[in-house]
């Protein structure tokens, strides 16, 4: 008697096999349109204050050592 399970185990192999490659390529377009999505806004106009922190004062501190 034939075998039939054999080609069936086979061809469950090869659509796995199949599946894994179209994830790894979905993966791959959802990262290049990402990419396109976060380069396609315009370079927002460059600042060049320094607003966020406040001036800082230098100054320098003498540590005497214990005698």
């Amino acid at each position: 008697m034939a075998d039939h399970g054999q080609p069936v185990e086979r061809l469950k192999c090869e659509m796995h096999r199949a599946l894994d490659a179209i994830d790894s390529q979905l993966a791959k377009l959802e990262i290049l349109t990402a990419a396109m999505a976060a380069f396609s806004r315009p370079v927002p106009d460059y600042d060049s204050g320094f607003h966020h922190q406040r001036h800082l004062t230098a100054s320098a501190t003498v540590l005497r050592s214990a005698r």
